[in-house]
């Protein structure tokens, strides 16, 4: 019958604790890679979030990781940023 494969995706800010060669019940680990994040534009991200261009420039200038004529983000990152929606108000508070 042979060999199977089976591949498994954990994420995580700090490598996990497996090393190749190391046991998982009958299984052992043979291949371990990090995969690159794909960046997205801020045409994408104002497209998923109904927002302009220029907002998403302006939200998330600080994790822009393109150029100034190519904005490109971290779908992740963008996402935390653009989900929180603080509106600052303005004006006088209402009197009652």
């Amino acid at each position: 019958m042979g060999v199977l494969r089976y591949s498994y995706t954990v994420e995580s800010d700090t490598p996990p604790a497996l090393y190749l060669g190391d046991k998982i019940g009958d299984a052992t680990i043979v291949e371990m890679r990090l995969e690159p994040v794909e960046l997205v534009s801020n045409a994408w991200l104002a497209e998923r979030y109904s927002i302009s261009v220029d907002s998403v420039r302006r939200k998330c200038a600080a994790i822009n990781q393109g150029t100034t004529g190519k904005a490109l983000y971290n779908p992740k990152l963008a996402d935390a940023i653009l989900k929180n929606e603080i509106k600052s108000k303005r004006g006088a508070r209402r009197k009652n």
